[in-house]
Order: C-alpha cells, then structure tokens, then sequence
C-alpha cells in the first residue's frame, strides 16, 4: 500500500497574493503525488502545526514590516515564552516571503518567522526565499528558482511512488459548483459595520488633472460602535460596476442563468471562502467576489489553459503561465495592465467553456482596500482622503482602479460594509511634539492626528503641486494654523520658478528641526507615495542632523535617523 505523502502548505496574506502562490504549490504537489492541505495560519488547527512535516510557509508583507491580519495570532502563538525550545523538533519546513526591497523592512514577516521556527527547533529543508515586486518579473523572478530548489530537495526525501502527473492534466476543483441553492443572499456582510456615505465632494481644482475626493461616511447604529483611533484605517471592499459585470457575464455564457441561486460547496478539508458566501448567484459573484477588473496573475493563465479548446490558445496560456513565458507575460499582461475581461476577449474560444466548478479556481478574488482615516475619533462617522486612480498605460490606454472607481461614482445615500485596522503610526503623549510630512494624500492621517491633538506642538510639510489647485483642506488648516493649533509649511512645487518640495522646506528649517528632536523628544511621522519621497525626506533629515552637527559625517547622522527609527520616533507609512 503506497505510504501517505501529506504536505501542510500554510499562507500569510493581506491582498490575496500569498495564498495565490500558497495554492500553486499546492497543485504542483498534486502532480508530484502530495496530499496538500492549504489553510490560512490564524485559521489552521495548532495541532497540525506541531504534528505536520513538512510545512511549507507563505508569508506576505503589510504596511512597514508588518505580518499580514491572518498571520497576527498565530505570530503572537509562536512567541508564547512558554513553547519548550525544541517544540518544532519534528517538523522540516521552508519559508517563502513575498514584499518589496524599496521598503526599509523588506521581507521582515518571512525573516522573523524562519529564525523563529529554528529557534522552536524546527528543521529548513532550503534557503528562505525572499520575493521581491521590484524585480521586473515581479515575485515570480525569485519565486520560481526557489520552488525548483524545494522540489529537488523533497523528491530526495520522499521520491517519487510513480510518474508525476503530466502538466496538461487538469487538477480537481476546490469547489463543487451547481445551480439549485435554496437562497440568494442578497449582499452578504463579513465586517463589522455598515456605512453610508454622506459626503462626496472633490478638493481639487476642477481643471487639475487628478480627482481626489474628500469622503466622510455615517455609521450606523449598533452596539458596541467599531473602535478606531487615529492613524488607524478604514477598509473597504469594492465592487464590479453593473456594465462591467454584464460585459463578462456575456463574455464567459453565464447570462442565461445569472440570477438563479448557486449551491457551493467545498470539494476538501481546508477549502474555504475568501469571505462567508452560503448562497449566491453568478450576478452576485461577478459583482461582489471575482475581481474581473483587475489585473490577473500568472496562475490565472495556468488554470485558463486547461480548458482551451484550440491548441492555439492553449499554447499561449501555457506559455504565459510557464517560467520561460514571464518575459512575454509581462510585455502582453502587466505593463499594459490588461484586465481579466480583457484578457477572455483575447481569448474568445476559451472564455465559453469555463467549467462552472472551476469559476473559484480561474478567477481572482476582489481584495480589499485600506484607506487612512482623515477624522479624529468619532464612532459615528469617518472621512477618507481618496485619489480616483486613472492613468494610461505604456499601450496609451486609460486604466481606472477598481477600488476608487467604484467610489468616485458612488451616489450619496449608499451603504457599504466597512471594517477597521490598526495602522502603522502610533502617536505619542500630548505632551510630545510632532512634525508631520505628507505631500499628496499622505496627509490623509495627520489631519486626524491635528484633531486629535488640539493645542499641541503639531509641526505639519505638506507639499502639492499647486496652492491653487490641489491644496487639499487649505482653509481648515489654515484656520488650525491661526489658532495655533500648527505649524504649517507648504510646498507648492509648479507654482514658482524652481520646483520645491517638501524636503527643500525639511532642509530650512534645519535648526528648528533639530531643537524638536533633539531638545524635546519630538516624533516624526512620513506618510505618502511610496516612490522616491521617503527616501528624499529621510536624506533631509539627516541633512538636518549634519547642518547642527558639523562634527558629525554623513554616515553618522544617517545612523542617527536609523536609531529613532528604531526607537519608533521615526515612522513611515507609505504606499505605490
């Protein structure tokens, strides 16, 4: 009787990309005849923790170093002082991580949890793998080595009983899909909270080129109200637009049977939802749960290709979903940003005979949004800073995000689900000072932060293009600037003859800088596009540490700035 080859694959993921790779190993351990039993960490059973080998560990990144939301307990679990040292003895493990290597604290989840698994006595089979979004194939660039490392080095423990399954080979669905659900849920809410937006008003100029939004929704009523605090975000999950989803619904031959009640259910243990769907429909889930607007990923091209009916089409989806296919996967897919309707037009032969069953498997799921609050505590209502995301591709074709497109056209009167999240900067005591950096929308947080800190030293850069056109709030922090409520210094940077930014302004006003951190403790704060300001304004800091220390070298106040980083005077919550 052939021995059980069992492999625990667990994910740590915040958009859906973890467990995106963690199931795509799952298929390639199919093939090489594992049993794959695939789960979040916070919700896999500990027992098969400590029980389970091998295990293999996907881990994503969130805000500045941070273990995504379902991955903090189980983390909090591992580091119990109560773990004897050898409580992972039995287990061999690889750990894999996915982040960026733009930010300070590049693959820190993935770092922390391989030394912490050594230390509970648990066994690497290989190197940690460190994915890495600025390598110009994205994660897969160091992904795909890693994977051809780990399988060599399993199938030297536990060879294989008999020939892989080929390729071509089509795995089992995760869900057994069918018509005739008993209900149609409607719209079905997770979150803790129902919201509804009151206020939509643009705050840039009507001719400026970008639209941003200044959005304040009301919560209603419920008991206990959500809890927040400043610096923390709101988070949303969109929806497909209703021409959107009757364009793929077309597209795919599901308009026949769109609105009648599905029965899903989980083909395996472990098998679950992005979030609780019970009952719904085709409409519901092309609008609510399946991302057909976003940019699909190569696994998306791999489990497309299984069901081509011309060798033509299959051949190019499986070229796309192959290692060797990156490079043309990026020129045809991700520079262009196609989306998945746009890619099933591409493939007008494939699009029809998607199995129903396999809906769960082909399509992405809609990830959620995380946007910083703009008010201080308040229960009943929340105001977000939003930019509507529109720019044309490389192909010179407009792209609109998901997420702000939804709520640019978003009538008022609307009610959404809402959740809350603790964010990655924490304020100090009152009595500490604080200087604010936040071009653009980084300034989103701080005017929750100024609100919540009425008469304090709050010292806010805020930098935009143009005092005329996209100085958002201006009157209102104008008005805390009069009461004394802040200090504010802008910088607009077409409006004069040299471009100036916000670390130009870091720079003169070195001295009052340095007696804020130096003298009194202060706590800075840096919040924005994450694409070359934080660096810049890092470098005029301690630009700032050296014009007040001239004994100090360049290394020296680098090192300066390190340690309030390290001491957490010195934040930064940034995005691209």
């Amino acid at each position: 009787m052939e021995e059980e080859r069992k492999l625990l694959i667990l994910y740590g993921s915040q958009t859906g990309y973890a467990e995106d790779v963690a199931r795509r190993i799952s298929r390639q351990a199919w093939r090489r005849h594992f049993t794959a039993h695939v789960q979040a960490l916070d919700e896999v059973d500990k027992k098969l923790v400590f029980t389970s080998s091998p295990v293999i560990f996907i881990c994503s990144t969130t805000g500045q170093g941070e273990e995504p939301d379902n991955m903090k307990r189980f983390w909090r679990f591992l580091l119990r002082k109560s773990l004897p040292h050898d409580a992972l003895s039995a287990m061999e493990f690889a750990v894999f991580g996915l982040g960026d290597s733009s930010y300070q604290k590049f693959n820190f989840p993935a770092k922390r949890l391989f030394r912490r698994l050594q230390q509970l006595g648990a066994h690497a089979l290989v190197r940690r793998g460190d994915g890495d979004d600025q390598h110009y194939l994205g994660v897969d660039g160091q992904l795909d080595p890693w994977l051809e490392e780990l399988w060599d080095v399993m199938l030297s423990k536990w060879p294989l009983p008999r020939p892989a399954v080929p390729d071509d080979v089509v795995p089992d669905p995760t869900f057994d899909v069918s018509f005739g659900g008993t209900q149609d849920p409607g719209v079905v809410v997770d979150d803790k909270c129902r919201a509804t937006l009151v206020v939509s008003e643009r705050i840039t100029a009507a001719d400026h080129f970008q639209d941003v939004r200044h959005l304040r929704f009301a919560i209603e009523e419920q008991d206990p109200l959500p809890a927040w605090g400043p610096g923390d975000c709101a988070v949303l999950r969109p929806c497909n637009l209703a021409a959107d989803v009757n364009e793929f619904l077309a597209t795919v031959g599901w308009t026949d049977r769109a609105d009648e009640p599905l029965c899903i259910e989980p083909r395996s243990t472990g098998a679950t939802l992005a979030w609780p769907v019970p009952s719904a429909t085709l409409r519901w889930l092309c609008t609510n749960y399946f991302d057909i607007m976003g940019v699909p990923r190569r696994s998306f091209f791999e489990m497309l290709s299984y069901f081509a009916p011309s060798v033509e089409e299959r051949d190019k989806l499986r070229e796309f979903s192959s290692a060797a296919g990156q490079d043309d996967l990026l020129a045809y897919c991700m520079r262009p940003r196609r989306t998945v309707l746009e890619v099933l037009g591409d493939f007008p032969r494939t699009a029809p005979v998607i199995p129903l069953s396999y809906a769960f498997d082909v399509f992405p799921v809609i990830a959620e949004r995380s946007f910083s609050i703009s008010s201080a505590e308040c229960p009943r209502a929340v105001d977000l800073t939003v930019a509507i995301v529109e720019y044309k591709t490389l192909m010179q074709r407009v792209r609109r995000g998901v997420c702000t497109r939804w709520l640019a056209q978003m009538p008022v009167g609307q009610t959404v689900a809402m959740r809350f999240a603790r964010g990655t900067m924490r304020l100090p005591p009152a009595a500490t000072p604080i200087v604010m950096v936040g071009p653009g929308t980084g300034i989103a947080a701080f005017m929750s932060f100024v609100q919540s800190r009425p008469g304090a030293d709050n010292y806010l850069f805020f930098g935009c293009r143009s005092e005329s056109k996209d100085f958002y709030y201006k009157e209102q922090l104008r008005q805390w600037a009069a009461e004394g409520s802040l200090h504010l210094f802008c910088a607009f940077s077409r409006d004069g003859p040299a471009k100036v930014y916000v670390q130009d302004r870091i720079r003169e006003q070195a001295r009052l800088l340095w007696s804020l951190v130096a003298e009194q403790g202060a706590v800075i704060f840096v919040s924005g596009n994450a694409n070359r300001m934080p660096d810049d304004v890092r470098q005029a800091f301690a630009d700032v540490v050296s014009m007040n220390n001239p004994q100090m070298s360049a290394d020296d106040a680098q090192n300066y700035i390190a340690r309030m980083v390290k001491d957490g005077r010195y934040q930064e919550e940034c995005w691209y």
